[in-house]
């Protein structure tokens, strides 16, 4: 039963990303004050979930973290697996920045099936970046003497 839960959570991020990837909404150029996502969407459709600017920052955003590292903080945060997350993977993620990484948990929480657990995922959320960046730090080269 859990390698069927876990087989379903990666086919949904696979999904998820081939739907960024193939969006039409590529081609836009946005803004970082276009990427607040709305706290209540107009229709269900994903169309109205995430809007088309913030569609191309998120596919920008996930080439940054890479496709090796997207499962493992999918898996992390929202489903509460206790990886550990490869240091490539957090120098990834602090390279990407905490706009990209928030943007990237607000645009899953905005789902249904994932919102009622905002908080929760907020956290994990907040949990991750500080551990990678807190070990991305301490692997880096401090200033020259």
């Amino acid at each position: 039963m859990a390698s069927f839960c876990k087989v379903s959570v990666m086919a949904f991020v696979l999904l998820a990303s081939g739907a960024f990837l193939s969006s039409p909404a590529l081609a836009f150029e946005a803004n970082e004050q276009d990427f607040s996502l709305a706290s209540e969407p107009s229709s269900s459709s994903d169309q109205d979930i995430i809007p088309p600017a913030l569609r191309h920052y998120l596919f920008q955003c996930l080439k940054k973290l890479g496709e090796e590292c997207r499962p493992l903080f999918f898996a992390k945060i929202f489903i509460g697996e206790k990886n550990e997350i490869p240091t490539s993977c957090c120098q990834n993620l602090v390279q990407m920045g905490d706009k990209c990484h928030t943007a990237i948990t607000n645009a899953v929480i905005s789902r249904p099936e994932f919102s009622g657990n905002a908080t929760l995922f907020r956290t994990r959320s907040d949990e991750t970046w500080t551990t990678c960046s807190q070990l991305v730090e301490a692997i880096s080269p401090g200033p020259s003497a």
